[in-house]
């Protein structure tokens, strides 16, 4: 009896110490899921840091003038922030460290008239696309760099951002991709003939041919590619922030209020879906 005794006593310890670990372990599991969200921590901050390169015009720039960050980007941008009642502050980097700040949390959101990609989508996520436009490039205007469509880039040299979706086109059509920092100096070497043209968006290059105003060069008007849609990234995973922008943007287009920024930096309205009627 004294045995039956001390073995109940004994089961009856055991049974203690396990619900002793089971309450631990529900009360870790509570502490886990209180971890605020992306979107959390954006409101408490009353931010969202967004990465772009501020070099890249007229998509991303300092203004001579007011020496203040803007483009097309940032302004929508800083609308969407604004309609969130939080602030957008703005981090400049080299294109090519834009995602990889993405990925290491250094930043929220990447806003760099960033092409949706199947590639890039495997790693990111992305918002309701908010710019469409399609590909062309910048060539010397008398010999047009011996391309007259992009079957013509096979053994040229084009210059850019090595990261960009832009150089991935021109090497899988044959060309070298030789890497530059900044728009001036490409252009000056289309003008030398070290490197042949500039891939780069439509509307985009129509407006650093005005700006640069580099008598010699011309946007290719029959080299039509990739019809795009331009849309800011995120890491997998921030559905609520992405559901918090995807609204915003719709309701940024549905207003007009994407058009009137693109007429101010592009001269036209990229808040419509482009169809070529051939694509070279």
């Amino acid at each position: 009896m004294k045995a039956r005794n001390m073995l109940f006593g004994f089961v009856a310890m055991i049974l203690i110490i396990l619900a002793g670990c089971g309450a631990g372990e529900t009360e870790q599991s509570s502490e886990v899921n209180e971890t605020p969200s992306a979107w959390e921590k954006i409101e408490e901050s009353g931010k969202i840091v967004v990465g772009t390169e501020g070099t890249y015009f007229p998509v991303t720039y300092v203004d001579q003038e007011t020496k203040e960050l803007t483009g097309f980007d940032v302004e929508v941008v800083r609308e969407l922030a604004s309609r969130l009642g939080i602030e957008a502050e703005f981090k400049t980097m080299e294109f090519d460290g834009i995602l990889p700040s993405l990925r290491s949390g250094t930043i929220d959101l990447a806003a760099n008239d960033f092409t949706v990609t199947p590639e890039r989508e495997e790693k990111f996520l992305f918002t309701e696309p908010y710019k469409y436009s399609y590909g062309s490039a910048i060539v010397r205007e008398e010999d047009n760099s011996g391309i007259f469509s992009t079957e013509d880039l096979e053994g040229k040299k084009t210059g850019g951002s090595v990261t960009s979706n832009y150089a991935d086109f021109a090497r899988n059509n044959g060309a070298e991709v030789v890497a530059y920092s900044g728009t001036d100096g490409i252009l000056n070497d289309i003008l030398i003939g070290r490197i042949d043209a500039y891939l780069n968006d439509h509307l985009v290059l129509l407006q650093e041919i005005e700006r640069y105003n580099r008598p010699g060069l011309k946007v290719a008007e029959d080299v039509k590619y990739e019809p795009n849609v331009g849309a800011f990234v995120m890491v997998k995973g921030n559905t609520e922030v992405k559901e918090k922008l995807d609204s915003v943007i719709q309701e940024m287009r549905e207003d007009g209020t994407i058009k009137e920024i693109a007429l101010k930096f592009y001269g036209a309205d990229v808040s419509n879906p482009v169809e070529l009627e051939e694509t070279k």
